[in-house]
């Protein structure tokens, strides 16, 4: 009997033909809701920014929009408990600008020039800026903010957005009951109900409700508060601070977050309330001002767990235990209106954060599924600023603050916050004007003209701070 032996040719040809007809496991057939590439959670909060932003800003939205898509710029707010020789190792080559004492010399140098005597004055002298380089290039220099570059050739190279703006917003369009039968032309899937509720929700329109503006008696800017940034074109990065014995030199923030503490105008023996405390920026800055050990009190609140952890650590690692000790942190739901003894009251709500959601994707909030958290932001924002009002003393001050461009969070929530007020309560609210604040910054920050009743600091190239703002309320009754 012989052995027929197959020839390899052949054993290949049948091993190729099995391996078409027998179907393997990691085969599987292309399905577009899973396989095809989703937009970008950035790309989502852009457009909608383009839609939302660019109708309200006009001209100004191509500047600002590459500006938030730039890198931003920061500013190193000295800590008073840090050690002078430790700062001046890390700062004292850089040429930098003290833009809250250059705001103080420029007050000072106005009320001097009034002629028809001072409708504005100071509280309190400005102290002498700290000299931690023996070059002085820390020191105040007016003269540095004339020489800055002209902004017009950066404006001609900004993006220019080319999308269609929305037709306003009419109400009479969007006043169907979903509980009221109605006919089936009328019916809307879930994503048209969504951009309904957005156009609605983002379509503010300031009202007049006889909401009381009043001009400040002084604008203080508080002389334990130093900041500093580099000249207006430069975008040098500070070093990160290095501590001495436990205790870092100075924190390194957005520059439009040291506003809101300014206008609060803490005093030293003042009892604070920081409603939305974490993660720590603002609560640095106040402790700047606050003297915990002449009477002076802070209570810092935060619902986040995680964020709370990051304010712990910002305290730990900027004062000594002594004072960081003394600042009471509580994890309460901020809605929740504590008894009226506070002095001044901070209440820097959640919001859009403008800056993060077009160049973070992860935990974004323009995420697809928050996008229902997302459309009740307002709703908890007006709640917040509520509970602050009713924490704060009659005569004391509340300041509002968002790090979004959104009118509707912004000069949308202290209307409507206002006139629940006095729609529900006896409570009486007057808001202060700011411009004679932010007319002591207009070298360092671009502020828009048109908000109503806060001030909005748009990011712009030479100095990418922002977005920002920031509204001042005070309790009349």
């Amino acid at each position: 009997m012989s052995l027929y032996i197959v020839p390899k040719h052949i054993l290949r040809v049948k091993y190729l033909l099995s391996a078409l007809c027998i179907p393997r496991r990691h085969r599987y057939k292309n399905k577009w809701a899973v396989n095809l590439k989703k937009e970008p959670n950035c790309q989502l909060a852009l457009n909608n920014f383009d839609a939302f932003y660019r109708p309200y800003y006009g001209a100004e939205w191509p500047s600002v929009r590459i500006s938030l898509l730039s890198m931003p710029k920061y500013c190193a707010v000295l800590n008073k408990y840090g050690h002078e020789e430790k700062i001046e190792s890390q700062l004292g080559d850089l040429t930098l600008l003290n833009f809250t004492e250059y705001a103080r010399y420029f007050q000072q140098k106005k009320i001097k020039n009034n002629q028809n005597g001072a409708t504005l004055e100071l509280k309190s002298e400005s102290k002498e800026v700290p000299v931690v380089s023996k070059n002085k290039k820390l020191s105040f220099n007016p003269q540095m903010t004339k020489v800055y570059p002209d902004e017009t050739h950066l404006k001609e190279t900004a993006y220019k957005a080319d999308i269609e703006v929305l037709e306003p917003y009419k109400e009479e369009l969007y006043k169907d009951n979903l509980n009221v039968f109605v006919p089936t032309e009328q019916v809307y899937s879930e994503k048209e109900q969504i951009i309904k509720e957005e156009m609605s929700i983002n379509a503010f329109q300031p009202r007049d409700i006889g909401i009381n503006i009043i001009q400040p008696k002084s604008v203080n800017i508080s002389r334990f508060v130093d900041a500093f940034v580099f000249p207006k074109g430069d975008i040098s990065q500070f070093p990160q601070p290095r501590p001495r014995y436990g205790i870092h030199g100075y924190y390194l923030m957005d520059a439009a977050s040291v506003m809101p503490v300014l206008a609060l105008d803490v005093q030293p023996r003042d009892n604070v309330l920081d409603l939305c405390a974490a993660p720590g920026g603002k609560t640095f800055t106040i402790l700047q001002s606050l003297d915990l050990e002449s009477g002076g009190s802070l209570i810092c609140n935060d619902l986040s767990q995680s964020r709370l952890n990051r304010l712990k650590n910002v305290l730990s690692s900027h004062f000594p235990p002594d004072i960081s000790e003394q600042v009471v942190i509580t994890k309460k739901n901020g809605i929740e209106a504590l008894t009226p003894v506070f002095d001044k009251v901070l209440v820097d709500v959640p919001c859009n954060a403008d800056r993060h959601v077009v160049t973070e994707d992860d935990n974004n909030l323009f995420k697809i599924s928050r996008t229902h958290e997302r459309l009740s932001l307002m709703e908890i924002q007006k709640e917040l600023l509520l509970s602050a009002i009713k924490s704060c003393v009659r005569g004391g001050t509340i300041v509002y603050s968002t790090c979004t461009l959104s009118p509707a969070q912004n000069d949308g929530v202290i209307q409507a916050a206002l006139e629940e007020l006095w729609e529900t309560s006896e409570i009486e609210v007057a808001v202060e004007d700011l411009t004679s604040l932010a007319d002591l910054f207009q070298d360092v920050f671009k502020f828009h003209k048109q908000s109503k009743y806060g001030k909005v600091i748009l990011p712009n190239l030479l100095n990418n701070f922002g977005p920002s703002y920031f509204a001042k309320l005070k309790r009349i009754k």
